[in-house]
């Protein structure tokens, strides 16, 4: 099955960003002059280390689906892998949204072109990762089969430019600035909950 290879490509890749993340923000954790500073770049390094984790768990496991064992997924197996694959999509959406704040606190060229690369990128994925999980969806035995949850409702990727709108202001204005782009509650849909349960 083509979109379990694409799906494994897609999260070794965001798992080799992942590494490159934290290394640049441990140090700003580590030198941090104020409590908020620390606690606000802790907090994402843990959801990072988190996602890690569990990445740790679901390469492997796409990684050993061959097309036939794919094909053979009981609805049940099916909706497992569905549960984790969506929670993985979140967490690239999530991500995208770390490294658009981290461009906020980086003052140099080479690592704000970095993080925008891997910005650009972890977007296309989710997007991709998205796409698949419609795909996948689809196989469910029976007709009915549930509707998928959009992280980015309401939030334009392209609305802002954060390399140029970052670029204007000062260092350190990341630690002011609300995660304002926390998906909103969604409508019932795909969900971590709803698929375990199945």
């Amino acid at each position: 099955m083509q979109e379990l290879s694409q799906l494994h490509a897609i999260f070794d890749r965001t798992q080799g960003y992942i590494h490159r993340f934290m290394s640049l923000i441990q140090p700003i954790i580590d030198a941090a002059q104020d409590e908020h500073t620390r606690l606000y770049y802790h907090h994402i390094l843990e959801e990072e280390e988190q996602r890690e984790d569990r990445l740790k768990e679901l390469i492997p496991y796409l990684q050993s689906l061959s097309a036939e064992k794919a094909e053979q997924l009981s609805d049940r197996e099916l909706s497992r892998l569905l549960s984790d694959i969506n929670l993985e999509r979140f967490g690239l959406h999530n991500f995208r949204e770390h490294l658009e704040l981290a461009l906020y606190e980086f003052r140099d060229e080479e690592t704000r072109l970095d993080l925008d690369g891997m910005r650009a990128t972890t977007h296309e994925d989710y997007l991709r990762v998205k796409d698949i999980m419609a795909s996948l969806s689809e196989r469910f035995s029976d007709v009915s089969h549930p509707a998928l949850t959009d992280h980015d409702e309401g939030h334009d990727i392209h609305a802002v430019d954060h390399l140029k709108a970052s670029a204007a202001l000062p260092k350190g204005v990341a630690s002011v600035i609300k995660h304002e782009t926390s998906p909103a509650p969604a409508k019932k849909g795909l969900t971590v909950g709803s698929l375990k349960g199945k």
